[in-house]
């Protein structure tokens, strides 16, 4: 057999997932040595990727790069060997030249293979592996959806331990996180984010500059009960929670300043760089400033703060709806 399956998911411990629901990968395929397809299911109805309020008639892109990090987080176990309790640290993800066109919700849910190249393996002194690059090709059909790129590097249980409880010690905090994370900040007004479920919100204390500078900031809302971005227990700010984050402030920054029309907004691009480990239990700062904007298309700087240092950078590029062909 010369293709991937989509008959069931992959076990939920291969991809970190403690809900089987929250499983996108369906299995895979190898070509090569450094190449190889995997197959992804996008469901039509999810709780999280599903509530856009303005672009319902199109899958959330964001789904994709989720479906990016479970891979290489399966790849970790599958094809590089790394034993169950293997701390896997997100270093860099990034999203390109969604088409909306491909995106389009069928009437069935719709089969993705993700066509993976191996970029790099990254080796210890020893020589061996303890992360990789992954550049991918997310194909619906015969189409090119989007493309995505994803690094991560893995420590053993033990090392990581040592480097949360020095970290956190460094910022004046008990070396291990209490029991719950502080109750989270009220939000902001889900419209504002193109969003339907205010649970789904993750932003509060939203501020946009009046002037031409085009300047949003927001508190992060933390919040550990979250059934997609909080799946199962995490002792630090979640990746996929700092890139919601980025997108719901670009989409507010957008909008506040009539860089695009409204907040129904389609993301097309999203890039980010983890430089450090977010703590639960002290204030996270967002800001989001406009590089470029044409009342179609907008392009937001997005920067992540916590204690004054900054945990995570990256650029967010939004579509108005109805004006997607030619998206890059």
């Amino acid at each position: 057999m010369d293709t991937v399956e989509f008959s069931r998911t992959v076990p939920r411990e291969l991809v970190h997932r403690s809900s089987i629901t929250e499983v996108l990968v369906t299995g895979t395929l190898a070509r090569d040595e450094d190449t190889l397809d995997v197959g992804v299911q996008i469901p039509r109805s999810h709780a999280f990727y599903r509530d856009s309020a303005g672009c319902g008639h199109l899958y959330d892109p964001m789904v994709l790069v989720e479906a990016a990090r479970q891979t290489l987080i399966m790849l970790g176990h599958e094809l590089f060997g790394m034993p169950f309790g293997t701390k896997f640290i997100l270093r860099e993800i990034a999203l390109h030249e969604a088409a909306p066109a491909a995106l389009a919700v069928s009437v069935v849910p719709t089969e993705v293979v993700l066509r993976c190249h191996i970029l790099r393996r990254f080796r210890d002194r020893t020589g061996r592996v303890r992360g990789a690059r992954l550049r991918y090709s997310a194909m619906i059909g015969d189409h090119v959806a989007a493309r995505l790129e994803c690094s991560m590097s893995w420590v053993p249980p033990e090392q990581w331990q040592t480097m949360r409880e020095e970290g956190r010690i460094a910022l004046g905090l008990p070396p291990h996180l209490g029991i719950e994370a502080p109750e989270p900040p009220p939000r902001i007004k889900e419209a504002l984010v193109d969003r339907r479920d205010a649970a789904n919100v993750v932003l509060s204390s939203l501020r946009v500059s009046p002037d031409a500078a085009g300047t949003g900031t927001a508190r992060l809302v933390v919040d550990t009960r979250h059934p997609v971005l909080f799946d199962h227990y995490v002792d630090h700010v979640p990746g996929m929670l700092t890139l919601e984050s980025f997108r719901q402030l670009s989409i507010a920054t957008a909008a506040a300043t009539g860089t695009l029309p409204s907040a129904a907004a389609l993301l097309t691009g999203i890039s980010a760089r983890f430089t450090a480990i977010g703590e639960l239990d002290l204030p996270v700062i967002c800001e989001s400033v406009l590089v470029q904007g044409d009342g179609t298309h907008a392009v937001l700087r997005s920067t992540m703060r916590q204690e004054g240092r900054v945990i995570a950078a990256g650029d967010v590029r939004l579509t108005r709806p109805g004006t997607e062909a030619g998206t890059r």
